[in-house]
């Protein structure tokens, strides 16, 4: 943080006087094929998933929002959520 925080300095001087009085930490989450979890569960009837967009969440929300929203009252969604299934990295056994 300290080493972000002399780089932001060089290119932004205003920010000397800048006081850092929280921050946060966590995990992005990417998933294998770097595409989220969206759609409905496997296991669980009446669960649905929206997660892993790694960086991407803050522009994907108002759509994704949108087809949360379509799934749950309707149980479908105007759009193909086949690419985004939670199950799509389970090994089919022949």
């Amino acid at each position: 943080m300290a080493l972000a925080a002399e780089t932001t300095k060089t290119f932004f001087p205003i920010m000397k006087k800048a006081v850092i009085n929280r921050m946060w930490a966590g995990l992005e989450a990417y998933m294998p094929d770097n595409l989220p979890v969206i759609g409905a569960g496997v296991n669980a009837r009446n669960a649905y998933h929206a997660f892993g967009f790694s960086a991407h969440g803050f522009q994907l929300g108002p759509i994704v929002g949108d087809v949360l929203t379509q799934l749950v009252t309707t149980g479908k969604s105007s759009f193909d959520l086949t690419p985004f299934r939670i199950d799509r990295f389970e090994r089919k056994v022949l």
